[in-house]
């Protein structure tokens, strides 16, 4: 997977296509709430495949689907251990994206940083 350049404040790093198809996809990816409950329960540390779909809000099919497309966006991570299946962020910065949109939804002023966290 090729990564754009990070920009520091100031500079204005132009993203390459491939780059911000790539965002697209991880932004989609997230557009679902049960899919963001999923992340944010991940954000704990690794959980069950078996109690995310509690987490989520849904059946458990709907719930494997949900994981599939986080999955496959990049921004999960599985490992079968005997009969279960334990999942992980591996890219946990969302949860500080998601946070900053709370920020700015409670009315608090929040400063831009550019961080290389998933590097």
């Amino acid at each position: 997977m090729q990564r754009s350049a990070i920009a520091t404040p100031g500079s204005a790093v132009k993203p390459t296509k491939m780059a911000l198809k790539r965002q697209a996809e991880v932004f989609k990816a997230l557009g679902h709430p049960g899919r963001m409950a999923i992340v944010h329960a991940l954000g704990g540390g690794e959980v069950c495949a078996c109690d995310l779909a509690t987490v989520a809000g849904c059946a458990a099919s709907t719930a494997s689907r949900h994981l599939t497309v986080l999955r496959h966006a990049g921004l999960i991570a599985d490992e079968r251990r005997g009969q279960q299946i334990f999942y992980r962020l591996t890219c946990p910065c969302v949860l500080t994206f998601a946070e900053c949109i709370n920020r700015v939804d409670a009315g608090e002023k929040v400063q831009t940083l550019r961080v290389a966290c998933c590097a």
